[in-house]
C-alpha cells in the first residue's frame, strides 16, 4: 500500500469505513454464534478500522508485518499484537474460533496458500469471515494505490474457498446500491490510471454538504438485507465459511 494511502486510512473516519463497520457488525451478529472466550484473529488489519467491531467477539489477536499497523490497532484497544506475515500466522493448528481476512487476500501473491493457513489454524467448526473487492471491471485508482493483485467474482471465490477445505455458509456481493455510480466513475477515470501516483485515493474526493450522510445511509442500509439474503452484484464480496467438524474432502463446485 502506498504511504500516502496508509496515512489517509490512519487519519480518516470516512463514511465508507463507518458504514462497513456497521454492516460487518450486523451480519456477524446474525450469521455467527461464537463460544464464550472465543479466540479471534484479524489478519492484516492495516490501521485497524475494523478492530472496534471485532473486539466485541472475543479475545482478539492482530497479525501484521507493519509496526505502525500494530501500534494503531493497540491504540484502538487490541492487546494481543503479533508481528508476522499474514500468509504464515504463528499460531498452533486448530487453535482459533474465528479468523477475519477483511480486504487482505487481494494484496497477496498466493491467496490459495493464505486460505490453507487459515484453515490450518482454525478449530474444527471454526469460522472464516472474509471480504474482498469485486469485479475487475471496477479496477481503478484505489486498486493501484492499494497495490492490489486482483479483484474477485463470486463463483471463482467460492471455488477458492472450498478448495482450501472450507464449507461455505454465506457468500454475497455487497455495496450494491453504489455499484453503478462507482462503476461509471472508475470507467471514466481509467484512461488516467497511468498517471496515478502518491496522491489521494477515492476516499479524498470531496463530497457536497450532506452527501456523505446519504452515502453512509445507503451503504449501511444493506446490512438488513444481507442478514437473510444475498445481493446479485456489488463493489465487494463478503463470505462466511467454516472448517468442517470432520474431514469430508473438498469441492471445486461454484456457488
Amino acid at each position: 500500500m502506498k504511504d500516502s494511502l496508509a496515512q489517509e486510512y490512519r487519519e480518516s473516519d470516512h463514511w465508507f469505513f463507518r458504514a462497513r463497520r456497521k454492516l460487518f457488525g450486523h451480519v456477524l451478529d446474525r450469521w455467527l454464534v461464537l463460544p464464550q472466550d472465543a479466540r479471534v484473529l484479524d489478519l492484516g488489519p492495516g490501521s485497524g478500522v475494523n478492530v472496534p467491531v471485532l473486539l466485541e467477539r472475543g479475545r482478539l489477536a492482530i497479525v501484521d508485518v507493519s509496526d505502525l499497523s500494530l501500534r494503531d490497532c493497540g491504540a484502538k484497544g487490541a492487546r494481543d499484537l503479533v508481528h508476522a506475515d499474514a500468509t504464515r500466522p504463528p499460531f498452533r493448528s486448530a487453535s482459533l474460533d474465528l479468523v477475519c481476512a477483511l480486504d487482505i487476500l487481494e494484496h497477496l501473491d498466493d491467496d490459495t496458500h493464505a486460505l490453507d493457513e487459515i484453515h490450518r489454524i482454525l478449530k474444527p467448526g471454526g469460522a472464516l469471515f472474509l471480504s474482498v473487492p469485486a469485479w475487475m471491471l471496477l479496477w481503478g485508482r484505489q486498486d493501484v494505490l492499494s497495490e492490489h493483485k486482483r479483484r474477485y467474482r463470486r463463483v471463482p471465490l467460492a471455488t477458492l474457498v472450498r478448495g482450501a477445505g472450507f464449507e461455505l455458509e454465506r457468500l454475497s456481493y455487497f455495496n450494491f446500491l453504489l455499484f453503478v455510480p462507482i462503476l461509471l466513475v472508475r470507467v471514466a477515470m481509467r484512461p488516467f490510471l497511468r498517471w496515478t501516483g502518491g496522491g489521494g485515493s477515492d476516499l479524498t474526493t470531496p463530497t457536497p454538504f450532506g452527501l456523505d450522510r446519504l452515502l453512509f445511509s445507503l451503504f449501511a442500509a444493506e446490512r438488513h438485507w444481507l442478514a437473510r439474503h444475498d445481493l446479485p452484484v456489488g463493489v465487494s464480496l463478503i463470505c462466511l465459511a467454516r472448517k468442517p467438524l470432520a474431514s469430508t474432502g473438498t469441492s471445486a463446485e461454484g456457488a
